[in-house]
């Protein structure tokens, strides 16, 4: 059992599917209501559960049940993880959803996530309340052309990477050193960019410095893991998963079938984001009968860099979703 903030994090092992590791807001969040909803939440590519939704546990938990498994391969647990795919992780889910006898949750995708809880409405759509997707979309690939070679490379990388596990997280710890440099450059500004090597130690996340400008503590606030905390949950990571699951995202599709889908659906579009364009996550909203739309002014990452905007619409679309199912 591990803790973060307001949650607590365990191996489950339901039948029939690989093993999950799961944060769980703490039963007293949200003690004595026996009309609380869950939400299933789930995490965007090369993240993790704690990583992507971490810090909002206590702010969700005021409202719902939180459940938030780690996905195949990512984070805790990835390198025993079998191989990634979408279809193979709603699977996983729907075993998990029976495991833990949640009632119907919403699921909630962010980014990466998103296209997972589209499968998982497409092949499990019983299980759940609804479903609400966040800065995603309906595909991602950039040059559709080049597909076949992705999946031809991107396969060969992947099974080096399992048939090789030790080159294998040699190859992860130093991408993923890279990648924090890269980010910690871009927040300071190229002229204060520190040296390779040098201690990067961050200051207060956008969201703590929202949190303390509030005049009455009513902001979502939540402490991010530090730099060196974050690295070390990532390494636990498969680097096969990683190259798996960006073959699945560049070939996913769902535009032929979302307009069938009879799962309540909400789309929170994140209308500065450069990764997946809004007019992307438009078409989403527009694809799928009856899903409800909510806009936050902010980019990708907004869950984190501008959650005391994003968390309140969140909020809003789950709660509007649960009332239009009872």
């Amino acid at each position: 059992m591990r803790e973060l903030q307001d949650g607590r994090a365990r191996l489950v092992t339901p039948a029939g599917a690989a093993p999950a590791w799961v944060w769980e807001v703490p039963e007293p969040a949200v003690a004595g209501r026996a009309d609380v909803r869950t939400l299933l939440l789930l995490h965007g590519w090369m993240a993790n559960a704690g990583l992507n939704w971490g810090h909002t546990f206590g702010y969700l938990g005021r409202s719902f049940r939180v459940v938030a498994p780690n996905l195949r391969g990512h984070g805790h647990g990835g390198l025993g993880s079998p191989p990634f795919s979408l279809a193979g992780c709603a699977d996983d889910l729907a075993a998990l959803i029976d495991e833990l006898g949640l009632e119907r949750p919403i699921a909630v995708g962010y980014s990466m996530g998103g296209a997972v809880a589209q499968v998982l409405a497409l092949r499990h759509g019983p299980r759940l309340g609804g479903v609400v997707l966040c800065a995603t979309g309906p595909h991602f690939a950039r040059r559709v052309k080049l597909r076949p070679a992705v999946r031809v490379v991107g396969g060969a990388l992947a099974g080096a990477a399992r048939a090789q596990p030790a080159w294998a997280t040699r190859v992860l710890e130093w991408r993923l050193q890279r990648h924090d440099l890269a980010m910690a450059r871009r927040g300071r500004g190229d002229a204060a960019a520190p040296a390779d090597g040098a201690d990067v130690r961050p200051g207060p996340t956008p969201l703590e410095v929202a949190a303390a400008a509030s005049a009455d503590g009513a902001a979502p606030a939540g402490r991010m893991p530090d730099r060196q905390a974050a690295f070390e949950e990532r390494r636990l990571s498969h680097l096969a998963a990683f190259i798996e699951s960006g073959v699945e995202l560049n070939a996913y599709d769902s535009t032929e079938w979302l307009p069938a889908l009879r799962v309540p659906a909400a789309v929170v579009v994140t209308s500065r984001d450069r990764i997946v364009p809004p007019w992307r996550q438009e078409s989403l909203a527009a694809l799928i009968p009856g899903a409800r739309r909510y806009v936050v002014d902010a980019g990708h990452d907004a869950v984190v860099t501008d959650a005391a905007a994003f968390l309140p619409v969140l909020v809003r679309a789950c709660t509007d979703l649960a009332a239009s199912g009872e």
